[in-house]
């Protein structure tokens, strides 16, 4: 049954498996009283070569968005577009973190609207079901055939299991469906968490902040000759209780990660 409010179900393909996500595609249906009334769908130049992996499962390669907009632009494009409706997603905790990774690295303004997630909404009225991935749910449901991993399909899929739920919950109301969604899911809750920084990596704060170069001494406590890196860092983050750096290295081009813990110095560029 149509829910009370407007909703935009969301989705986004990834350009790595493991490791800090890089968002790839975003694509998204706005819902108004049970009809679809508009489609966001844009792919995404990442920061990050994509991994082959990533491209077995979504079929997207690097020369496929080689002229796309970077990310902070694609954010801006969405939260304009997405305005105040509340979001949606499967396994709604993937897709706001996807998100958050990225609002952190382009310091894009971070929409604070709730999730609904229909993998929690999935398990709860539709408990028959093999198991809850989004495609098993679309066959168990009979759903009409068509593409999958790809953000805007997987969009349209992921709603039509919103009503599926709302119709085994017999209720309109989107707020009471939130609720049975447990802990809140926001993009602000998943933004990556500050590094814990010592006094010598201080440095590193300021250059992300101004964008300046600065060489890493890399190297684990044994080496006895840590390799001199050239980079200009763009993210500090925690994740899993490590500390990060994201960086662009000078000598590649390329953004690579950096355990905070294996940064012997920072040598400021005078």
């Amino acid at each position: 049954m149509p829910l009370d409010r407007s909703i935009v179900i969301v989705d986004t393909e990834t350009a790595t498996l493991s490791g800090a996500p890089h968002l790839l595609e975003l694509g998204a249906v706005k819902v108004e009283d049970g009809e679809v009334v508009d489609t966001f769908e844009t792919l995404v130049a990442p920061l990050v070569e994509i991994e082959p992996e990533a491209t077995d499962i979504h079929g997207i390669k690097n020369e496929d968005v080689r002229r796309s907009p970077m990310a902070g632009s694609a954010l801006q494009q969405f939260t304009e577009w997405a305005g105040d409706a509340w979001l949606c997603a499967h396994n709604a905790g993937f897709d706001a973190r996807v998100l958050g990774f990225e609002h952190a690295r382009t310091g894009a303004p971070v929409p604070e609207t709730p999730f609904l997630c229909t993998l929690k909404l999935a398990r709860r009225h539709i408990p028959e079901s093999p198991d809850h991935k989004l495609e098993t749910l679309c066959q168990h449901l009979d759903l009409d055939e068509g593409e999958h991993h790809r953000a805007l399909a997987d969009s349209v899929w992921c709603w039509q299991v919103l009503e599926e739920c709302a119709r085994r919950a017999e209720t309109d109301n989107a707020a009471e469906l939130l609720a049975q969604c447990g802990s809140p899911v926001t993009i602000p809750g998943f933004v990556p968490g500050p590094a814990r920084m010592k006094p010598r990596l201080r440095p590193l704060t300021q250059a992300v902040r101004e964008q300046g170069e600065v060489t890493l001494l890399y190297g684990s406590a044994e080496s006895s000759v840590p390799s001199s890196l050239p980079v200009m860092p763009r993210l500090l983050y925690e994740r899993h209780k490590k500390s990060y750096l994201e960086a662009e290295c000078i000598r590649t081009g390329t953004l690579k990660t950096y355990l905070l813990d294996r940064i012997q110095k920072v040598l400021v560029e005078s």
